[in-house]
């Protein structure tokens, strides 16, 4: 994997690197740290596991520095287009680092964690199906594709020409196994209502008009939350992060040119 520089640049304006770190490389006496090098690499697990991961790292951050001073050589910082760029960089490494700031003095209590969860495992219910649908712009097309399987038509055949949800009319309108939670509620509902093995339909949703047929059921267990509490802690920490970045915005004096 050849890594490129700018995606090592924007990894570097997000990492906190301690002070005295051991040299791996000078350019024209500037050195390189081998924190710089350790950070890229655990930031980056699957690039970690590259072979000579660590000599392309270096080699690359070897390429930044030379480039960064040829830059300066060349009075290239003082450009308008580089300062603004500079300091958009800034800005941005700033505020990386106020949010990382707050998330870490302000962590999720595991009762939060716990709270999610537990609304997470009510949503989904304790029941998954096994649906396929056929999807249409109009409330006349589904009906007409109703009447049609009714009088014998094959669904899969049917959801391969009409259907306009492309990647499951591929497969004849498969849909897979699905946990009412996990989509819209009027879709949720016919799939719920549903007799296994009887198209029902029309279904309205945002993406229009849906012919449901439910093949099986089964028993649905959610994952421990073990499994989920990472997931759940980092998504509670966008929302938190969110509010901080709201509550910033309501403390600030801001006017907008038209």
């Amino acid at each position: 994997m050849k890594l490129r520089t700018v995606v090592l640049a924007s990894l570097l304006g997000t990492i906190s690197l301690p002070a005295l770190a051991a040299p791996v490389a000078t350019v024209n006496g500037r050195s390189i740290d081998s924190s710089q090098v350790q950070a890229i690499l655990s930031m980056s697990p699957e690039l970690a596991k590259e072979p000579n991961a660590r000599q392309q790292v270096v080699q690359n951050l070897i390429n930044m520095e030379v480039l960064s001073q040829y830059a300066k050589k060349h009075g290239l910082a003082k450009s308008a287009s580089v300062q603004e760029r500079l300091d958009l960089a800034r800005r941005q490494i700033l505020a990386d680092a106020a949010v990382g700031h707050y998330v870490q003095t302000h962590p999720v209590p595991q009762s939060d964690i716990q709270g999610a969860y537990n609304k997470f495992v009510a949503a989904m219910g304790n029941r998954e199906y096994e649906v396929r649908h056929i999807l249409v712009k109009t409330r006349p097309e589904a009906e007409k594709i109703l009447s049609e399987l009714r009088a014998g038509q094959k669904f899969s055949t049917l959801a391969e020409k009409d259907s306009i949800d492309k990647a499951s009319a591929a497969h004849g309108g498969e849909l897979g196994w699905i946990v009412p939670g996990m989509v819209v509620p009027p879709f949720a509902s016919a799939i719920e209502k549903a007799p296994v093995g009887k198209p029902v339909g029309p279904v309205q949703t945002q993406f229009g008009y849906h012919i449901v047929d439910v093949q099986a059921t089964r028993t649905f267990s959610p994952p421990p939350l073990s499994a989920m509490q990472n997931r759940i802690r980092a998504q509670l920490q966008q929302q938190e992060a969110a509010k901080f970045v709201a509550g910033l915005r309501s403390q600030s004096k801001i006017s907008i040119s038209k």
